[in-house]
């Protein structure tokens, strides 16, 4: 926007930091839940061989079970916490959580009911042969009982980064792999518990690190709030926002039920041996893949809801980025060391080793894909876009990954199996240039639809102040030549000016103690309609955590006459319409809005 240019810098710096910061929390949490996933299935083939293997193949679709309703309540949760905190909404922020966990526990236990009454017809539809059936029922048994974990942990991973509590993020999930690891080898190897010795030890850790990771989120200054008064609606609006991250686990279940019975009637237990490589394969690039898609929910959620359309389009231009630098190099090593990788499971046999490696080689294939239409879903997911985002993962997740392999593979043989993958991850992205045209005619723009009048009328501006005076006396003097380009009046530009100064000097006296290099980011939206006049202010930064409405309140009661820098605060806190402080992201949010109607002028 040549407007924005020309009035103030406007520097991604501090955007770009906060979003890479979120990213490797989430990719790292990432990895310690699929590497305990990944180490199930190499201790199993390690120990058990091809039919440890083939075990892991028959029950992945429990773990796929358990991690939808995971998904539906924790992803949909912490979307709709995100959109409440974007709109300033701290009570509707705490009723998401609760409904979180109230679905979580009730969903679960439901469905774990089913599954435990009629695990022998599940297995036998999974795909069990006579010869695993046994080792699949132990397995199975423990798995289902203890299986609210997988679920419960969708909570902390999800509401962690609304919160910013990424350090223990990591932590947690990656002391939950190590835990899982240790376990599995301790019940298997020492205690020679068998193959169920493996789903013993996923239970223990994922339920112990869950319920640890439920205790930070119910405690301390960030923390959320059990709360009573939720309804319907909410429940509705939750399942809603939910329903594509489950919808994308629910039908990796059924075509994990299909895929196995596919490749059983094509190769036997050989193919489901190759398919725990491939399926493996899969979960150790959603590391990547799906740890940096869901680092975009919680700042496209928030964004969207501040309208802010610059910040929106930066986090996926950065998101594209990394996943490209991610993996390109991942694919290319999977091409060139498929047959380590295959020896790395226990697979050496030449007949069972040459399956296995060109399942490897056409998975890697689908990756450059997967990472645009993966990110594509998620950005539609948190951004409001719920019927689009569930197209898409319908056809990733099942409808054009099943027909290729059900009509190809009876003719090509297993690796039309394997192709179906990239196919899957192709055919979403061609559906979306088709769809993009009739959301265009309803008025929104781009491939992120996007409602972008504000940028056209020019009355938005965002840009970045260092945190010294001179900055912020220079960048509010210019903050008033764009409020009088676009007619505010006199009284307006005077609180808009008073609103800015004050702010900002307070937050680099205490956020970042004058420390004159450091940025804050701000950004200023006018909405008009007719005479009407609604102006937003907001201030990020990224230094220690202040609350200035609770500076202000904390002086004026120790002392009113005496409160220093809090007077600043004060006449905003009485002459603005609404003044908000938040912690998103792990980041100071300040809003101040000014909502002038035609009857004030």
């Amino acid at each position: 926007m040549t407007q924005e240019k020309n009035i103030l810098s406007d520097s991604e710096k501090f955007l770009n930091d906060v979003f890479s910061r979120h990213v490797s929390s989430s990719i790292i949490s990432m990895f310690g839940v699929m590497a305990s996933v990944m180490a199930n299935s190499i201790i199993a083939g390690k120990f058990f061989g091809t039919d440890g293997l083939a075990v892991m193949s028959v029950v992945a679709p429990f773990y796929s079970l358990f991690a939808t309703i995971g998904a539906l309540a924790g992803v949909g949760g912490a979307t709709l916490a995100s959109h409440a905190l974007g709109r300033d909404d701290f009570a509707g922020a705490n009723k998401s959580f609760t409904l979180s966990m109230i679905l979580s526990a009730g969903i679960y236990f439901f469905v774990a009911s089913v599954c435990f009454v009629s695990l022998d017809k599940f297995l036998y539809l999974l795909g069990s042969s006579e010869q695993i059936f046994e080792m699949a029922k132990e397995y199975s048994t423990i798995y289902i009982v203890g299986g609210f974990g997988i679920t419960l942990m969708y909570l902390p991973y999800n509401f962690f980064k609304l919160i910013g509590k990424l350090k223990l993020l990591k932590s947690m999930y990656l002391a939950m792999a190590a835990i899982n690891i240790f376990l599995d080898i301790f019940f298997v190897k020492v205690l020679d518990f068998g193959i169920d010795g493996i789903a013993l030890g996923t239970v223990i850790s994922t339920l112990g690190i869950s319920i640890f990771g439920m205790k930070f989120l119910l405690v301390g200054e960030s923390s959320f709030k059990l709360v009573k008064n939720f309804d319907a609606k909410s429940v509705k609006k939750l399942l809603k926002l939910g329903t594509p991250s489950a919808l994308n686990n629910l039908l990796t279940f059924f075509r994990l039920l299909i895929l196995n019975r596919i490749i059983v009637a094509a190769a036997g237990s050989v193919g489901l041996a190759a398919f725990s490589v491939f399926s493996s394969l899969e979960k150790f690039s959603l590391v990547i893949l799906s740890g940096l898609a869901q680092a975009t929910v919680a700042f496209i959620g928030v964004f969207s809801e501040e309208r802010d359309t610059v910040s929106v389009r930066r986090i996926e231009k950065r998101a594209h980025i990394i996943g490209a630098i991610f993996v390109l190099p991942m694919m290319f090593g999977i091409i060139f060391f498929a047959t380590e990788i295959c020896n790395f499971f226990g697979i050496y046999d030449g007949y069972k080793l040459q399956i296995a490696e060109n399942a490897a080689k056409i998975f890697a294939l689908s990756l450059p894909p997967s990472i645009c239409c993966l990110l594509m879903f998620s950005y539609f997911q948190a951004a409001g876009f719920t019927n689009l985002a569930n197209i898409l993962v319908f056809s990733r997740s099942f409808l054009f990954l099943i027909l290729p392999a059900y009509f190809l593979t009876p003719i090509y043989g297993l690796n039309a199996t394997w192709f179906s993958m990239t196919i899957a991850s192709i055919a979403p992205l061609a559906i979306m240039m088709l769809v993009i045209p009739h959301y265009s005619r309803k008025g929104y723009s781009g491939i992120f639809l996007q409602d972008l009048s504000a940028e056209k009328n020019g009355n938005y501006i965002s840009f970045a102040v260092k945190t010294n005076p001179v900055s912020i006396t220079d960048s509010v003097e210019k903050i008033s030549d764009f409020c009088k380009q676009n007619d505010l009046t006199k009284k307006e530009i005077m609180l808009v000016r008073l609103s800015m100064e004050e702010m900002l000097m307070s937050i680099s006296e205490h956020c970042f103690e004058n420390i004159p290099d450091e940025v804050m980011d701000v950004r200023i939206l006018i909405v008009k309609k007719s005479e009407d006049v609604m102006i937003i202010l907001r201030i990020r930064n990224g230094g220690k955590l202040f609350n200035p409405i609770d500076y202000f309140e904390k002086l004026s009661e120790e002392d009113p006459m005496a409160m220093g820098d809090a007077l600043g605060i004060a006449m905003i806190v009485n002459a603005a319409d609404a003044i908000h402080y938040k912690t998103t992201f792990g980041v100071n949010n300040l809003t101040v809005l000014i909502d002038r109607k035609k009857s004030d002028k």
